[in-house]
């Protein structure tokens, strides 16, 4: 057994050793053999058969070389941005939204196919005419697809791969999408996850949250939902329905002590319908509710407004506060976003009307596709670790 170990040493070395130079390159840019003999203590020698090895197999590439030094100048590495490709989808009531990005995280091609809400037809021929489309636009095939990610609204089944449970896409409800595409991918790389906690993975990689470890992502757009993200990492709960905040029950109005009060769904206050007679009651205009709540955001002729919207936003998010601590909240969704500022600051004033620890409470800074960024962030994650770790091992090499 001991023999066996030994043996296994050296790959094992070689392998930790690719990967690093391979997430270095991947952090910093283009370096030189030098600057990786300094990061990883690897002599000259074995760095250069290191370099070799992966460039062989297609994992880094010559990129010029250093500017502003004197004598010979120095080669640059940088990862080959095709030694993998992965796709994000957003799929929703109005479409499917699709992007290819290579292993670097640059978005080399998107497709959307718009959608009627209510529209009824074969979700399997659907996603793989987007996936056809795509890929085409991104001058690869659909079997050039090291990892696809999947966001869905509605209560997905993280381990089967479907969505169990979604009002707003009965076409894809029991559709085991890992299954039926390992056919056309040629792997079951798929990932399934809800589309507001994809918003969230968006937030802590580039948005309001990106640098903090615990937060909520309070969503309010078609629906009504959270992303939980406790020490860094997304939460799914035992049953993978961690932050359905839409079936809470909560007063339906602020309330003066002992004043009674009618209990209803955070769903049945903030769904679309619910804003929409908020607008119109307070005679916001715009061409749709969130438009007029962004118009009425930037004129700050709308205190009342605000208010009882801001109270709807906070008693959704009391009890999860309490029990959570998070350092922040990030409102997002299209409704979130319209609000901004305005509505941010309001639900922090009722906050601290209450004996629990206030969060930062802020909008959303991530754009309107950060369900299929966030499938592009959450695919990514996935496709380097594996082709990292794999290293030039896994693509043949001795």
């Amino acid at each position: 057994m001991d023999m066996q170990i030994l043996s296994g040493s050296p790959r094992l070395l070689r392998n930790l050793n690719e990967k690093a130079v391979l997430q270095r390159l991947l952090s910093e840019g283009s370096l030189t053999r030098m600057e990786l003999e300094a990061f990883t203590g690897l002599s000259k020698p074995a760095m250069s058969d290191l370099l070799r090895r992966l460039e062989a197999a297609n994992l880094i590439r010559r990129d010029g070389e250093k500017a502003g030094t004197y004598g010979p100048k120095a080669g640059l590495w940088s990862l080959e941005p095709r030694s993998g490709f992965v796709a994000g989808i957003d799929v929703g009531s109005h479409g499917i939204d699709a992007a290819i990005s290579d292993i670097t995280g640059n978005t080399i091609a998107s497709f959307r196919h718009a959608a009627e809400p209510g529209d009824r037809y074969d979700a399997h021929e659907r996603l793989t005419s987007v996936l056809n489309s795509v890929t085409r636009e991104a001058g690869i095939t659909v079997r050039d697809i090291d990892q696809l990610a999947v966001g869905l609204p509605g209560i997905v089944d993280i381990r089967a791969g479907n969505l169990r449970k979604g009002q707003q896409l009965p076409n894809w409800e029991g559709y085991h999408i890992p299954e039926a595409l390992e056919s056309v991918l040629g792997h079951r790389h798929v990932l399934i996850e809800n589309d507001v906690n994809l918003v969230a993975i968006e937030e802590m990689a580039c948005g309001a949250a990106n640098g903090v470890q615990s937060f909520i992502l309070f969503w309010v757009g078609d629906g009504v939902g959270a992303g939980v993200v406790i020490g860094g990492r997304l939460m799914h709960g035992s049953t993978g329905t961690a932050g359905e905040l839409g079936g809470a029950m909560v007063p339906d109005r602020m309330a003066k002590p002992g004043e009674p009060v009618k209990m209803a769904l955070v769903e049945a206050l903030l769904d679309v319908p619910a804003i929409d007679a908020l607008v119109a009651a307070h005679q916001l205009r715009g061409p749709d509710s969130a438009e007029a709540i962004r118009q009425a955001a930037l004129s700050d002729k709308h205190p009342k407004f605000f208010a009882e919207l801001g109270y709807r936003v906070a008693a959704a998010l009391t009890g999860a506060i309490g029990i959570l601590d998070p350092e922040m909240v990030v409102l997002g969704g299209a409704i979130g976003r319209a609000g901004g500022r305005a509505l941010a600051d309001s639900v922090a004033d009722i906050l601290k009307t209450l004996p629990i620890a206030i969060p930062q409470i802020v909008p959303t800074a991530v754009s309107s596709n950060a369900v299929r960024a966030g499938a592009v962030e959450l695919a990514l994650e996935h496709a380097r670790e594996r082709v990292f770790t794999g290293g030039s091992a896994a693509r043949g090499l001795p």
